[in-house]
Formats: C-alpha cells, sequence, structure tokens
C-alpha cells in the first residue's frame, strides 16, 4: 500500500491474504494492519475487509485481534463480500453493471486466476485443507476479465492457480489449458501472456506447441518442482515423483527457443540428507533454471510432514539454503551476461527516482519475482508502453538498457 496515491479518496479496500506460510501470513497481516492505521488516522479508507486463505484459517482469531476490520471472509464467501459490497446483487450473477476490479497501484500486468483449490496432497503445504477441490473457473468468466483487463490498460497477463496445468479437467470433456490460451490470444490487442505455476506432470504436447507457436505467449514457463529426490518426492507426496525432469526440460528448450524457465525448491523437509541435498545441486548445475527460488522448510501447523521424524536442524537448512541461492546467483549472473549486446521487447512499468532508470522486463522476467530491465531516461519511455531495447550491461539480477534509436 506503499504506493497507494494518498490523495484518493478509497470507500473501501479489501486485502486479499494468503496462509500458505509463516512469512506470507506475516506479510498479510502486516498490510491489514497498514491500512487499519490508515483509517484511524485519517478516515481513510472508510471500510477495511480482509479475504481469501488467512480470513479462512483464522478468522476467530483475527476478528479478535483485529476489531478495525470490518469483516472477515474466507475463500469460498467472496460473494457474501459481494452482497455487502453491493446491496442487492444476485449471488453467483456477473451483470454488466457489476463492479470490475482496480488495481490500486496502476501496474501495467495482472493476475488472472484460472482455477483454486488443489487436488494435491503434499504433506508440507495447507492450501487442500484452506481452499479444498481444486475447482476451474469457466472459460466464459476469464475471457470477460480477460477483456476487461485489457480494456483498462493491462499489457501482460499472468495465469495463475494453485496448478494451471489442470485447469479444465473438473468442467470440461476436451478444454484445458492449450484451449484456454488459444482462446486467451485470440483477444484483440497488443498484450502477453505468460504461465505461472506449470506442474511438471501437467506439460503436455498440446501444451508445449501453444508455447511455442502463440505469438503472445512470453517464451518463459514456471514449473514448480520443490526437489529431485525420488525420495523426498515420495515423502512430500509430490504427484509424478519418478518424473524425468532434464528429460522434460530438455524438450522444452528443444521445441521453444529461448525458453526462460524459474523454478522454486524446498530445502531442510524432513529426512533430506547431505546426498538428498548434493543431488538437488547436481541437478540445478546441469538445469541451469534461469531464476530459481528456494524455500528453508518450515513446519506448518496442520501438515502431515510436521509430524514426521527426522526433522533436518534448523541451522543445516539455513546452511542449505544459502548453498543453493549462492549457486544460483552464479548462474542468473551468467545468464544476464550473456544477454548484454542483445535487442530485446520490454514492457515498462514504472520510473525510479533512486536510480533514475525506468523499471521493465522482457519477456524473459516475471513480474515481483525476477529482475527488472532499467531503462535509461529517453522521450519515448512511459509506463505500460512496450519499445524496443538494447541490453548494455549486467548486475547480479537487473540488466540496465538504452532504447533503440
Amino acid at each position: 500500500s506503499e504506493s497507494v496515491d494518498p490523495d484518493i479518496v478509497y470507500e473501501t479496500i479489501v486485502v486479499f491474504t494468503c496462509g500458505f506460510i509463516q512469512d506470507a501470513q506475516k506479510e498479510s497481516i502486516e498490510t491489514i494492519l497498514d491500512w487499519c492505521r490508515r483509517k484511524q488516522e485519517t478516515g481513510n479508507p472508510q471500510h477495511i475487509y480482509a479475504v481469501g486463505c488467512l480470513s479462512q484459517r483464522y478468522s476467530g482469531e483475527l476478528r479478535e485481534e483485529i476489531p478495525e476490520v470490518d469483516g472477515f471472509y474466507g475463500v469460498n464467501e467472496l460473494e457474501y463480500l459481494v452482497q455487502t459490497l453491493c446491496p442487492g446483487s444476485t449471488p453467483g450473477i456477473i451483470t454488466a453493471d457489476a463492479p470490475i476490479r482496480k488495481q490500486l497501484d496502476q501496474k501495467p500486468y495482472a493476475f488472472l486466476k484460472i482455477a483454486d483449490g488443489c487436488n494435491h496432497n503434499c504433506t508440507f503445504c495447507i492450501i487442500p485443507a484452506i481452499k479444498g477441490a481444486y475447482y476451474s473457473l469457466p472459460r466464459e468468466l476469464l475471457l470477460e476479465e480477460a477483456r476487461q483487463l485489457l480494456a483498462s490498460g493491462i499489457r501482460e497477463i499472468n495465469l495463475v492457480a494453485q496448478d494451471t496445468t489442470g485447469y479444465g479437467r473438473d468442467l470440461y470433456p476436451n478444454y484445458r489449458l492449450p484451449e484456454l490460451l488459444r482462446d486467451l490470444c485470440a483477444l484483440p490487442g497488443d498484450f502477453w501472456i505468460r504461465c505461472l505455476y506449470c506442474y511438471p506432470g501437467g506439460i503436455t504436447d498440446a501444451l508445449i506447441e501453444q508455447l511455442a507457436t502463440q505469438p503472445k505467449i512470453v517464451p518463459y514457463l514456471d514449473v514448480p518442482l520443490q526437489h529431485v529426490s525420488p525420495t523426498i518426492l515420495k515423502a512430500m507426496k509430490r504427484p509424478a515423483p519418478d518424473q524425468d525432469i532434464k528429460a522434460l526440460i530438455s524438450k522444452l528448450r528443444r521445441a521453444i527457443p529461448g525458453l526462460a524457465l524459474r523454478t522454486t525448491m524446498i530445502v531442510g523437509f524432513p529426512g533430506e540428507t547431505e546426498a538428498d541435498h548434493e543431488a538437488m545441486l547436481d541437478a540445478v548445475r546441469e538445469i541451469r533454471f534461469e531464476w530459481l527460488g528456494a524455500f528453508q522448510y518450515c513446519p506448518e501447523e496442520g501438515t502431515s510432514a510436521a509430524t514426521l521424524a527426522n526433522q533436518v536442524p534448523e541451522a543445516i537448512a539455513r546452511e542449505r539454503h544459502e548453498t543453493l541461492m549462492e549457486l544460483q546467483a552464479e548462474i542468473t549472473a551468467a545468464y544476464n551476461v550473456q544477454r548484454e549486446g542483445r535487442h530485446t521487447r520490454v514492457l515498462v512499468e514504472n520510473y525510479d527516482k533512486d536510480l533514475n532508470a525506468w523499471s521493465a522486463r522482457s519477456a524473459a522476467e516475471a513480474p515481483e519475482v525476477d529482475g527488472a530491465i532499467l531503462i535509461y531516461p529517453h522521450p519515448a519511455v512511459q509506463a505500460g508502453a512496450f519499445v524496443e531495447v538494447e541490453l548494455l550491461e549486467a548486475s547480479l539480477y537487473d540488466i540496465a538498457a538504452r532504447v533503440m534509436q
């Protein structure tokens, strides 16, 4: 909320919360408290509501601890919130005069949630207990929301779900993520589509074909692995624990020129041996993900992994996390250095006064998690615009660039 214009009067603020891990819970609570302070000190906003996973998981405690919030709603209670905000509205009915979401930060990208819930039973994850079974949102609703986003000025749509590759299985006999991508790409306009949270077991030939042939889909894929050791993957109860990940990555890179890959790993899972950790490091060295995020395992209340024997000491898990991130920093830095001198298209996001540069992203960087392209000031540059740049000098995660004349 720090980037929000203080001169705008907000009647109602809705904070979407996350209860997945402790860091996310902390961030959600800090955001709620920040808006509560604004409400108490200035009366702006007039009302605050919290919805989502954290509200679902700890609604009683939150109501008691943060009475300044006007209401808490769980993950399947958005209709009740809509009725509170728009008295007289009909539950489940989307009409032409229904309120359209407005992005407070005015960024040129948006996240389009295509499904929610999860049918996987990963032992470290509380999401299925909070959100229930996986359910896809109807394609008509998603296409209409995408149209509204594009009409509002959005230039990049990021598809998200607990598992985007599972889209459609519960709704349609023959309509999945590839078909949804095809229909999204058919919408008019100059925009990007990016696929996040693609479980490796759901990456089919049909999906690869869409990624390789649709010009609006950026050559980028987020494939959350969490580990590479079959023993640990089975203990995690990850789907397809015996899948040949290296073969899949090779297939993707052959089919999609210039593909940038992101993954996430968990270190220090119960029972993880030094050999398991070394296997992860070896795989990262060989595959060379352009981007990688890692989490140090933390036992979450209500998950079966929290009760497993052979919990890894915190100091060892921390050391393994540091080793993995140091390795990935070397890989990402080398990737960025070899991009120097290239020409590429970027989406401009905002002007950074401290750096005296425009912050942008190419197809190879996802919003909020990867590096940035920093553009020297130029009259042609403005937020929300696509521009052609030359990549000049790379730092660890970011690259300086200039606009092509």
